[in-house]
């Protein structure tokens, strides 16, 4: 098969399996995929934000402000406040209260209120009418000490109260469905399910679908009959309500929210606590929010800046105004200029506002300034500061000075306020951005916030900002924006900055959640207690609050996939951030998906059919491995969700599905091979066969090629001595299994058994370069096992006669022209090889016994091995039948596993063969003689031959006739 054949083959296969797993997984056992790929979905999360996966999440700076943070009803505000089913609503009065006099951007209540106060409190407010009535009953119910009292004790109207006042608060509620409550319960909530109880919430909070997107995207999982955990007089003082429902998965893990419930059967749309916050802090109208089913939900840009009627200037997020902007567009280069790690300080915390006696004042963190201060601070002097040398000071009045006494550090004495404030380089530039008249009209009503203490820091090439709103593209696009530009804004018009927020969708209408970190960071708790009584050390001005708890006791903890036992207000925090960063975690449409699955599995498919099997299921593991950690990876630095499950198991379906393609068509071959050779070859060379396609064929051919024969010395006499035909067969099964054990395992192939004699080739059917050396070691290998084969036989006492524990084999091996093939007709071949060459190699073995030697080669092969095996010549020959003369050579050892005495004789033998040619007969004599006593195989011998006897022996025939006038020194044979 050629490579382009096998390649569109392992292609084909691979395609097929990649859509066979797509199809099959998304008809067929789609929710057992679904969950499986859902625990690989956790496994992302563990591994990103675990500390003990990650050591980064380690390195998390507690310190680190996304402008989210979380009031924590925690243990210690239950030990200090109580049960928490026994708290009043003034807690709660109070907390806002709290809050709101540090400017909070938004105060989120991840609480349910389901109905006005306990009837305990109705009647405690009963008797004290009563018994006002019956003290004077002339004084009217409008009076304003009765509704002091009453106000003391109507904990609900202190909430409601708290709320109107600071504006930003957020209230939470519950979409129900009936089959939520009991069925007698049903009746006490049947208000709950009419349009009139909507009407009577905030329907403002709420937004409204067109016909056509209605009739598409609704259906009963998202309809909810029935709003729960508020009343319209809470409802009333919030700037908003939205749902807290949190949805699990169906393996009760959270990890989607769906982005609307709609109110029965009504147009209308609530959206969840953290969209609804992050809508109001973007100033998105609700007729400007926009959904595309099953793609994004629009909630707008983040920053926006207005200009009414007036021609006055107002600013999305709570609490900025013009000269906070203004400072952060004279700082553009400065921030742009910015590096990873660095951080830049603009402004400093500044309110304004008036006393008691109504005078006005400016308030930072040094101290408040009263106005007959403020107006010499703010009349211009204090744009002299910056040419102020350390050590110099300013008079701006008489009486008041401002020294300065180090180069980051200025102090203020005036016979007003405090007397000295000690201001730093900050407070003086951010008291320089103001005017008086600017101060003076901030502090008209409630006090105000006319500056944050406002950083931009670099974090990872990504601008963020102590607003949470203000970070990388919507502060480039403001810090860049002229003030001049701004102040151009039409009328009754507004610009917008920053990209748009559009949270992806998936098919069901759902947004995956994007978590950003272990349970407790990266936002950061404050007590519940400690917000309440004003405790919280910080610049808490401009951030987001949600007040929840952690507390196992009350009910409020969710398995996420990252932790099983995590507070549902961290979702809510995750979320917000999520909203507000403009991350989110994305799937692949289900087109690249689909894509996804061809492609690898027909990577698969190609490297199956390119490679052996057990490469193949290697490469699969790696594939498999590699695939794991890329969708780890992108997760982690992209939030790109890449699926696991179905491409890894299409992976093991194209690897299977080419594995049983090439058993069912291409195994055969190999079949047939094992079948014809398995007899007289490897399994190795099989596979070689196989590789190569050589199937075999009538007919040979020849080649450069080493033939091989073995016999048993004496083996004519073995089955007299043996007694029994049986015992025969069992002694030969045991030599010829050993023997021939050995002849394969060095890629040899078995010709034949003729009786005990082994005869085999090397070289063919399949080509090897060393068929000589490996024949050679072949026959050591064989002559070595021989003798451990008859230490055992020895070993079994009597079983055997002593022919059998000295049982020599001889082996002749030569190397030449040799032709191999199947021989035979069509119907029955038998694999076999022809030519002088193995008919020398059989003469060799034969001649063995006539030189007391019992492995000899020809010259042929000596050519071939002599640079790694230790050989003597023995003779010169013709055989019988040839008149071509042949060295013939004894095989003694691999060069470097000779042993000295055969290193000894060895020596002293080819000194002896160099004087027998010599025709020094008498000295060749000498030598050989001494050589005859080292021969090691004498004694194994028929009448003690050896080749130092035999050359004895003709160097005194020679001493008496001598060899003659053209002696070449070639003996020739004449017996087989």
């Amino acid at each position: 098969m050629s490579f382009l054949n096998r390649l569109l083959r392992g292609l084909l296969i691979g395609g097929i399996a990649g859509i066979i797993i797509a199809l099959f997984t998304n008809f067929f056992f789609s929710r057992v995929i679904d969950r499986l790929e859902n625990q690989t979905y956790d496994m992302r999360y563990i591994w990103e934000l675990d500390p003990t996966f990650n050591p980064s999440q380690k390195k998390v700076d507690d310190g680190d402000d996304n402008g989210i943070h979380i009031v924590n009803i925690d243990g210690r505000s239950l030990q200090k406040l109580g049960v928490y089913w026994n708290w009043d609503r003034s807690f709660h009065a109070q907390l806002i209260e709290s809050l709101a006099s540090h400017f909070p951007a938004s105060i989120v209540f991840d609480i349910l209120f389901f109905d006005p106060e306990d009837k305990n409190h109705a009647t405690r407010l009963d008797k004290l009418l009563k018994r006002s009535i019956e003290i004077d009953p002339s004084i009217p119910l409008s009076d304003p000490v009765r509704k002091a009292i009453i106000s003391t004790i109507n904990y609900d109207k202190q909430l409601e109260a708290a709320a109107i006042k600071a504006g930003n608060v957020t209230f939470g509620v519950r979409m129900s469905n009936k089959s939520d409550y009991p069925s007698f319960a049903l009746s006490q909530v049947a208000e709950r399910m009419t349009i009139d109880w909507h009407n009577n919430l905030h329907p403002s909070s709420t937004f409204s679908l067109d016909p056509a997107q209605k009739n598409q995207v609704l259906n009963p999982s998202n309809k909810k009959p029935i709003i729960d955990g508020i009343f319209p007089e809470i409802a009333h003082a919030a700037k908003d309500i939205a749902y807290v429902n949190i949805v699990p998965d169906e393996d009760g893990s959270v990890r989607h929210i769906p982005v609307f419930f709609a109110f029965g059967d009504f147009n209308s749309m609530y959206l969840p606590l953290s969209i609804r916050t992050v809508a109001s802090l973007f100033a998105t109208p609700t007729e400007e929010i926009r959904l595309v089913p099953k793609q994004y939900l629009d909630i707008g840009r983040p920053f926006k800046i207005f200009k009414d009627k007036q021609n006055s200037l107002s600013f999305s997020y709570p609490n900025v105004t013009a000269p906070q902007v203004k400072a952060i567009i004279d700082a553009h280069a400065d921030i742009a200029a910015l590096k990873p790690g660095q951080s830049l300080a603009i402004t400093t915390f500044c309110k304004a506002g008036r006393d008691e006696s109504n005078v006005s004042f400016l308030e930072l963190h040094c101290g408040r300034f009263p106005d007959p201060l403020v107006k010499l601070l703010l009349a211009g002097m204090l744009q002299k500061a910056p040419t102020c040398k350390a050590g110099d000071s300013l008079v701006l009045a008489p009486d008041v000075i401002l020294a300065h006494p180090s180069d980051a550090e200025w102090i203020l004495r005036a016979p007003y306020g405090d007397q000295e404030y000690y201001l730093n380089t900050l407070d003086i530039k951010t008291l320089s951005r103001l005017t008086y008249q600017e101060a003076q009209n901030y502090a008209i009503g409630p006090e105000k916030l006319i500056f944050h203490s406002f950083t931009v820091s670099n974090k990872n090439n990504k601008l963020i900002s102590s607003i949470p709103v203000l970070r990388e593209a919507t502060l480039k696009q403001l810090a860049s924006t002229s003030w001049d530009i701004i102040a151009e804004i039409p009328q009754g018009s507004r610009m917008d900055f920053g990209n748009p927020v559009r949270i992806p969708l998936d098919e069901n209408n759902q947004n995956i959640i994007t978590y950003f970190g272990p349970k407790g960071k990266p936002f950061p708790y404050y007590s519940y207690y400690d917000i309440m009584l004003d405790r919280a050390q910080g610049d808490l001005e401009g951030k987001i609050y949600i007040v929840g708890s952690t507390e196992p006791d009350l009910f409020d903890i969710k398995p996420v996939p990252h932790e099983k036992i995590y507070p549902a207000v961290e979702i809510h925090a995750s979320l917000i951030n999520s909203f507000i960063t403009n991350t989110f975690i994305t799937r692949l449409p289900d087109w690249q998906n689909f894509a996804v699955l061809l492609i690898i599995s027909s990577l698969i498919g190609f490297i199956g059919f390119m490679v052996k099997p057990l490469y193949g299921a290697i490469l699969t593991v790696v594939a498999i491995v590699a695939y794991f950690l890329i969708a780890m990876s992108v997760f982690g630095t992209n939030h790109l969700w890449i699926e696991i499950a179905r491409p890894v198991l299409s992976i093991i379906l194209a690897f299977t599905a080419i594995m049983a393609y090439r058993y069912v068509t291409e195994e055969k071959d190999r079949k047939f091979l094992q079948s014809t050779f398995k007899r007289y070859l490897s399994p190795e060379l099989i596979d070689m066969m196989y590789k190569n396609k050589q199937v075999p064929a009538l007919g040979g051919d020849e080649g450069i090629r080493t033939a091989y024969f073995t016999d048993i010395q004496g083996f004519s006499t073995f089955s007299e001595k043996l007694g029994s035909p049986t015992r025969l067969v069992e002694l030969l099964n045991e030599y010829l299994s050993a023997m021939t054990d050995i002849l394969l395992s060095h890629y040899g192939t078995l010709d034949k058994y003729e009786g005990d004699a082994i005869i085999a080739i090397f070289g063919a059917p399949v080509e090897l370069p060393d068929h000589a050396k490996r024949a050679c070691q072949t026959a050591l290998d064989m002559q070595s096992k021989l003798g451990d084969l008859r230490k055992k036989w020895i070993s079994e006492g009597d079983k055997w006669p002593q022919i059998v524990h000295d049982m020599r084999m001889r082996i002749g091996v030569n190397t030449g022209p040799i032709v191999t093939g199947n021989m035979g007709s069509a119907v029955r071949m038998n694999y076999t090889m022809m030519g002088d060459a193995v008919n020398l190699a059989a003469r060799l073995e034969s001649a063995a016994k006539q030189y007391g030697v019992f492995t000899m080669i020809s010259n042929m092969t000596y050519d071939l091995v002599n640079d790694e095996y230790a050989t003597r010549q023995l003779d010169k020959i013709t055989v019988v039948g040839k008149s071509e003369p042949v060295t013939i050579y004894e095989l003694v050892a691999p060069k470097k596993e000779i042993t000295e005495e055969q290193q000894k004789l060895l020596s002293r033998y080819n000194d002896g063969v160099a004087l027998y040619y010599a025709q020094k007969w008498d000295e060749a004599i000498l030598v050989l003689s001494e050589c005859e006593e080292m021969e090691p195989n004498r004694s194994f011998t028929a009448h003690h031959i050896s080749p130092s006897r035999i050359l004895i022996d003709r160097c005194n025939e020679y001493k008496l006739a001598g060899p003659g006038e053209n002696w070449d020194g070639v003996f020739k044979l004449t017996s087989k």
